[in-house]
């Protein structure tokens, strides 16, 4: 006689959702289990053992495709243990390499934040925050007529039927309010970039980096951020309905009551991330790094559970 644990049992084991461990079956990360009499699933010793090293490969950063080729040699072989400390030292170069571009952006904005303390106690009464705001702007961009060729020069090709812009470089581009949709920016780089109510509805931004930029109220509906670099980038209430954003890097990025019904973040990091009053309804965020994410008051229709604590419940809608 088989025995086991049920699915919930080992749900609550392992910290995980009982729905997280049908899509690892569905991925090919669990084998099918056996099944009592009753019917229900029972998950022996070697299923308990497996979900092990898939939780704990999690913990080293790896997404669960990549846990799935380490599985698929043989977790007794020696070629998985190499191929695991060559997945690491990836990720690990991928780490540097964005902590670089935060850092990167961190300086930038706290020398912005210290010419506006400077300014402002010059004279606070004689200036308009506004004022005050362009100069730190001019300040900021000598060259922004160069910096509006490019955007110009974008924007014509795009009205003029163009829409492959793969690794155009638009760093600090104004383009906020333009019509944009279904256009390739793969690989772009947008930094800084002002997207403020941009609409770009079924753009692919695949590995695009996006740190720092401006993107409140923007329409993102159905499009493709996979893999993009989105550090400290400002999308408070842009709608993202049905976007993919697998294994993008959001972290310390501001959704701020984004509309993320249907959108794809699982292997996303949104470490410190804001989502307070976010719609994650239908969202899908297996294996999504949360850590110190602000989920006060999303609206969800199912809880989200890490760690084996409930942070969103349900709740009606108006």
């Amino acid at each position: 006689m088989t025995t086991g644990l049920l699915i919930g049992q080992l749900a609550s084991k392992f910290g995980v959702s009982p729905q997280a461990i049908r899509y690892y079956e569905q991925l090919g990360l669990l084998n099918q289990p056996y099944r009592n009499r009753s019917g229900y699933r029972l998950y022996t010793v070697a299923a308990q053992d497996r979900l092990y090293m898939i939780r704990s490969a999690q913990n080293f950063g790896l997404s669960l495709h990549q846990i799935k080729e380490i599985l698929d040699i043989g977790e007794h072989s020696q070629n998985s243990q190499i191929l695991m400390k060559q997945m690491v030292q990836s990720h690990l170069a991928e780490l540097d390499q964005q902590l670089a571009e935060l850092d990167q952006t961190r300086q930038q904005l706290k020398r912005r934040f210290e010419q506006f303390q400077q300014l402002s106690s010059v004279g606070p009464q004689s200036q308009s925050l506004l004022k005050l705001l362009k100069t730190i702007e001019d300040h900021n961009h000598p060259v922004a007529e160069e910096d509006d060729d490019i955007s110009n020069r974008m924007l014509a090709q795009y009205a003029a039927g163009e829409r492959y812009f793969s690794g155009i470089k638009l760093i600090g581009a104004k383009l906020s309010g333009t019509l944009l949709s279904h256009a390739n920016f793969n690989r772009a780089e947008l930094m800084l970039a002002s997207l403020n109510e941009t609409v770009l509805e079924k753009c692919t931004f695949r590995e695009a980096y996006l740190s720092g930029a401006d993107m409140i109220g923007a329409y993102l509906e159905q499009a493709d951020l996979s893999h993009a670099v989105l550090v400290g980038s400002d999308l408070s209430e842009a709608t993202l309905a049905g976007a993919s954003l697998i294994g993008s890097n959001l972290g310390g990025a501001c959704l701020y009551k984004a509309d993320l019904r249907g959108a794809t973040l699982s292997e996303a990091i949104l470490m410190g991330a804001n989502l307070q009053g976010a719609d994650l309804r239908g969202v899908n965020l297996f294996g999504s790094n949360l850590l110190d994410a602000n989920l006060e008051d999303v609206i969800v229709d199912e809880p989200i559970v890490i760690d084996n604590s409930i942070i969103g419940y349900p709740q009606t809608i108006p």
